[in-house]
Parts: C-alpha cells; sequence; structure tokens
C-alpha cells in the first residue's frame, strides 16, 4: 500500500528530477516558467530551489548577471556541480575534452594514434590520457557524470557493437561499452561521431538557433547528424545517418563497403586528392590542397567545383526527402569555402522542388571539423544523456 505520505515523496523527486533537467537541457529559467513547465505551484518551485541551493545544484542568477524581466531572478544550474567528459576516436586522432555542467569547456588535448592500431590499446591511451587531463585541471573523478564517447560506423544502441562499414575498421563487430568500462569507471554513453560533431555545431555553432537542423561532414568519410525539433534522430536502433554509403551511382566505382558509387567515392578528400594528384603530387595533402585554393590555383578550383556540385545534387534529394530548416555543411571540404560551398548551394538549389528551395537555408559550418569538435560534442552529449538517467538524483552528493 502506498501512503500519502510515500505518494507526495515520490511526486517531491519527480518534480525535482524534472527542473533540473530542463536547467541542464534549457539553462537557466524564471521560477514561473520553471512552474508552468513542470505543471506545478510557484511555492513547490521555491521550496525545490531552495532545496537544490543548499546542495549547491543550483545558483540563482542576479539581474546584473543576466538581463532579466521585471528584475526578477533567474534560476541556473551551478556549472562545479559535476563534470562531463567528451572523447572522440577517430582513425588516427584521440580527442578529449571536460566541462562543467554549462557546457563550458573546461580542459582539452589531442593528441595522434597509429592508424593500424587496435581498439583497447586507443581506450588504454585515451584513460591514462584522460587521468593527466583530470589531475592537471583539478578535477575531482567522484564529479564526474558521464562520458560521451565517438567511435566511427554504425552503432547498434540494443548491443552497441558496432557494424561493418569498412573493413579494417579497428572498432567493427566490437562491443564499445564494455572495452571502455573496463578503463573508464564512469557513466558511459555511445555516439557515432559524425553526429557528435553534428550535436557540438547545434550546440554551439550555426545551428543553435534551429530545431530542424541537418549537419553534413564531407572529410576522408561523409557522415551526417539529423535533428528533429531539437531532438537527435538515431533511428530504430541507433544506425542511421551513413549517408556517405548511399548510391549517386548504381554502375560507379565499387566501394569497400560492398556498394557501387558511395557518396563518399566522389565526395569524400580521397577522391579530390585523387583528382589532383598529377598536379599537386601524390604525396598532397589536405593542408596543400587548402593553401592552393587560397591562392586560387585552377586544377583546385575545377575539382571542388565538381566535387561541390555533386554533393549538392545528391542533397537536394535529401533536402525534399526531410524538409529540414537549416542544412550545415562541415567536414573538410567546408574548409575549402566558396569554391566548394557556391556550387554545393546552386546545385542544391536548382534541384530541390519550389516550395523547399524557397525556406531551406545552406550554410558552413562555423565550428572546425575533427576528432576536439566531436570530443566537445561528446560533453555535451554526456551532460544530455545523463539527464534522463538517475545520476541526476546524485547531483550535490557527489
Amino acid at each position: 500500500m502506498v501512503t500519502e505520505g510515500g505518494s507526495l515523496k515520490g511526486l517531491r523527486a519527480t518534480n525535482t528530477r524534472q527542473m533540473v533537467e530542463l536547467l541542464l537541457i534549457d539553462g537557466p529559467l524564471h521560477r514561473a516558467e520553471l512552474a508552468r513547465r513542470i505543471r506545478t505551484s510557484r511555492t513547490t518551485i521555491t521550496n525545490i530551489t531552495n532545496e537544490l541551493l543548499e546542495r549547491n545544484v543550483v545558483l540563482n542568477l542576479k539581474p546584473e548577471q543576466k538581463a532579466t524581466r521585471g528584475g526578477h531572478e533567474l534560476v541556473a544550474i551551478n556549472p562545479l556541480a559535476g563534470f562531463s567528459l567528451g572523447i572522440d576516436f577517430t582513425l588516427e586522432q584521440v580527442a578529449i575534452s571536460a566541462s562543467d555542467l554549462s557546457g563550458n569547456t573546461v580542459s582539452e588535448t589531442i593528441f595522434a594514434v597509429d592508424a593500424q592500431s587496435t581498439a583497447e590499446s586507443r581506450v588504454v591511451a585515451a584513460a591514462s590520457a584522460l587521468e593527466t587531463l583530470l589531475d592537471e585541471a583539478g578535477i575531482d573523478g567522484t564529479k564526474i557524470v558521464g562520458v560521451g564517447v565517438g567511435v566511427p560506423g554504425q552503432i547498434d544502441r540494443r548491443t552497441d557493437m558496432v557494424g561493418v562499414s569498412l573493413p579494417g575498421q579497428p572498432w567493427s563487430k566490437l562491443d564499445v561499452r564494455s572495452i571502455l568500462a573496463h578503463h573508464l569507471p564512469y557513466q558511459i554513453f555511445v555516439e557515432n561521431n559524425s553526429r557528435l560533431e553534428g550535436f557540438a555545431e547545434k550546440r554551439w555553432g550555426a545551428g543553435q538557433h534551429s530545431a530542424n537542423v541537418l549537419y553534413l561532414s564531407f572529410s576522408s568519410g561523409v557522415g551526417m547528424a539529423l535533428f528533429a525539433e531539437d531532438q537527435l534522430f538515431r533511428g530504430s536502433i541507433g544506425a542511421a545517418g551513413e549517408i556517405g554509403h548511399m548510391s549517386t551511382d548504381i554502375n560507379g566505382a565499387t566501394c569497400p563497403c560492398g556498394n557501387r558509387g558511395c557518396l563518399v567515392l566522389r565526395t569524400g578528400t580521397a577522391h579530390v586528392l585523387s583528382l589532383l594528384s598529377p598536379v599537386l603530387g601524390e604525396n598532397a595533402d589536405w593542408a596543400h590542397v587548402l593553401e592552393e585554393t587560397t591562392r586560387s590555383n585552377p586544377s583546385c578550383l575545377a575539382v571542388l567545383d565538381e566535387v561541390g556540385a555533386v554533393a549538392g545534387r545528391f542533397l537536394a534529394g535529401i533536402a525534399n526527402l526531410l524538409d529540414p530548416e537549416l542544412m550545415i555543411i562541415g567536414g573538410e571540404l567546408a574548409q575549402a569555402g566558396e569554391p566548394f560551398m557556391a556550387p554545393l548551394i546552386a546545385a542544391l538549389k536548382t534541384h530541390t522542388l519550389p516550395l523547399t528551395s524557397s525556406h531551406v537555408a545552406v550554410v558552413q559550418a562555423a565550428l572546425p571539423p575533427g576528432a576536439a569538435t566531436g570530443a566537445r560534442g561528446g560533453a555535451a552529449l554526456a551532460i544530455m544523456e545523463m539527464a534522463k538517467t538517475s545520476t541526476i538524483d546524485t547531483l550535490g552528493y557527489l
């Protein structure tokens, strides 16, 4: 039998959890707004706020700290009530980011790894670097609320197994969470690393003021992150977003994934470098391409124009299908700027249906591509995912 006291206690705990979750996800709010969104009284919100103030979980922001209507204080999460971590594993790098609960980066590091190294060795190296980072930043490990980890490939959220898209990928067919759990004593949230870059772009970059956003990354691989009404869309089992392995030509070149004519074969950095090798040399890297592009090298401009148009024509179909309000183009190709972006936008606008073309905006990513941005996204994702777990109840007691 549930007593009235027990019932009221459970309701109070639920209201407290909802309030902390709102503050974590949406930032500082007025008490009246909190009461409206939780559907409770102002008195209840005041009582919960007082309790959370005693636990140092929240702060009252003074009017001079943030503009407020009518001079009323805002309630905000205490940034130092906990810390989140992000780790992004790419083929040749590992990046780590630590943030406070307001999403401010407290410390970060990035280091190179051998492309042939195993998943286990990468995690061991990351764990060692993380220990150093936390020590140097003075972060108490007991205040870590979670770590968002990015790896390449499709991730089955039912099992945390990474699917096989390309042969030789160090994470293929592995239970990522189990490997990480052997070395990281924290709550772990595993995500595709392109989606982590997109999450960072949505949180701090070009997508922060839009609810329906499509982030696309054109680098050595081609990845995607879709946000519908501000929510990251992962698909039924977490495997959504592998746009790079959608075919642009069923009679095209064979992709290592087994498909033919994959988008990545026509818009990835390897393709651009292969087209430019007769001009720039076999040893040219992407930095060389960007340097020559800024010098208006005719060959670079021509290749980027061609590749941008291919990408734009393909993305027109995606825009017609998904109807985003904003498409953000990131990755290493986007770093070329106008020579890649202009033909992409022109082709996309030409080949989308009139109604879609009339409203969809296409912009270059504001944040740099790569593991460092992915790690920032991982730290932000960890806060969002932690807010859905019982860890939220321990803030202030950690």
